[in-house]
């Protein structure tokens, strides 16, 4: 990790958290993310991959300059994390949290489930780091309480899970539908534990001159 160009408020985080020896994914991902390219990445779940996406994503957001704050009733959220489930969102936030301490950016969690008036509530204290899965944050943008015209980082977690799902329609929607800047103009990782026909596809509309990672094993 310490050969990364991270900023200073991060590289604390990832000693405080004691992140000393990458996983083959962050091995791997990180340096592809931090040099601004898309990645497509096969790994199991509990290879890192939290940590894949979340560190080139706060320092690119970082190296970009904080943003001017993203408060009020709609907010506009530099990076957006989807995942299938609440308990990985809620992860997910978890050790957004982390790596963000100090920073001063602000992570923030949406997932169905769940009371919507309070998350309501915390998106309007800002939110530079959206982690949602894909039916609230569908509900939040019908709402026009987020904006996606921002996002300069996108990273899809357990993508094969999300599609298994029947989240594709919804994925697309919020990727290629609504306001957030096309493929190419903003970097995006994506993450699955097997690589279908489905998820190849994905890849292709999502991602833009992309390197493909694969570290399957057992």
């Amino acid at each position: 990790f310490q050969d990364c160009d991270m900023p200073e408020s991060l590289a604390l985080n990832v000693g405080r958290c004691k992140y000393s020896k990458p996983t083959p994914v962050q091995r791997h991902a990180i340096p592809v993310a931090m040099a601004g390219r898309d990645l497509m990445a096969c790994a199991q779940t509990g290879s890192g991959k939290t940590a894949a996406f979340c560190f080139p994503t706060i320092a690119g957001i970082l190296a970009l300059g904080l943003p001017p704050g993203s408060r009020g009733r709609k907010v506009y959220p530099s990076a957006l994390i989807l995942s299938p489930t609440r308990e990985l969102a809620s992860q997910i936030h978890t050790e957004a949290r982390k790596f963000c301490y100090q920073t001063g950016l602000r992570p923030v969690v949406v997932y169905g489930g769940a009371p919507i008036v309070n998350q309501l509530r915390e998106l309007e204290r800002g939110c530079d780091i959206l982690v949602a899965t894909p039916g609230r944050l569908s509900d939040l943008m019908e709402r026009g309480r987020v904006s996606l015209s921002e996002i300069r980082y996108l990273a899809l977690d357990e993508a094969d899970r999300m599609l298994d799902m029947g989240f594709e329609p919804q994925i697309r929607r919020i990727v290629e539908e609504e306001d957030m800047p096309p493929a190419g103009q903003r970097v995006t990782l994506m993450f699955s534990a097997t690589f279908p026909r489905e998820i190849q596809r994905l890849a292709s509309d999502f991602l833009h001159d992309h390197i493909y990672v694969c570290l399957l094993y057992t």
